[in-house]
């Protein structure tokens, strides 16, 4: 196996094992032992360790003295400072994107309109991701687009987690705030893009933590 091929294999299992974080297919709590993930994939320990020390970085794992890792628990206080960053970043990215991202792709988000406008299945939380990493993505500044991007993605496991408290008529809310800020970005107008992104976020947060408040998560 060249260079090139183990890099490649030890992204792909830093990408499985995170991507299964966020969707909670690994729990919450849950522990993660190195040979027992080695077997899974097939691999030595190492692209495993490397992978689990990036997901440490990302505040995803935990290291457990003496026993390994373990996937982070859910908290209270973790999700309303991620809220806190989310709401620096989406609003800073607002008028950047109203003022330059082109017609083409602020018209490329009508997409997201509706769940049958997006056309990728009935899953509100790839849609909701995927509707905010576009936004963010329009952003000329690299490093908030980047970090944007990392700060939404995580968002999944508190969405999963909220998800069964979403009433129909709320997800039907949530998308029509997005087609508000649509609207608003595809007028160049980021000022009140940013106040849309804002109340949005708001009502999230409120959402969310109500629903981490009534789960047996930490405070």
């Amino acid at each position: 196996m060249n260079i090139e091929t183990t890099h490649l294999r030890r992204e792909e299992i830093y990408q499985r094992l995170r991507a299964e974080i966020l969707a909670c297919q690994l729990a919450p709590g849950a522990n993660l032992h190195e040979a027992e993930l080695a077997e899974r994939f097939a691999i030595s320990k190492s692209p495993i360790r490397d992978a689990l020390m990036r997901l440490e970085a990302e505040r995803l794992v935990l290291v457990v003295p003496r026993k390994g890792y373990r996937v982070a628990p859910i908290s209270v206080s973790d999700a309303r400072d991620l809220f806190g960053l989310r709401m620096v970043l989406e609003q800073a990215c607002a008028p950047d994107v109203a003022a330059n991202a082109s017609d083409a792709d602020l018209k490329a988000l009508d997409r997201f309109r509706s769940l049958a406008a997006w056309g990728k299945g009935d899953s509100f939380v790839d849609y909701n991701r995927e509707f905010h990493c576009a936004v963010i993505d329009l952003s000329s500044n690299r490093r908030i687009a980047d970090t944007g991007r990392s700060v939404i993605e995580q968002f999944d496991r508190l969405v999963v987690m909220s998800i069964s408290t979403l009433a129909e008529r709320n997800a039907e809310a949530l998308i029509a705030e997005h087609a508000a800020i649509i609207d608003a970005l595809q007028a160049r107008d980021g000022r009140l893009a940013g106040k849309l992104l804002q109340k949005h976020i708001e009502f999230g947060v409120k959402r969310v933590l109500k629903a981490l408040e009534q789960a047996a998560v930490i405070p």
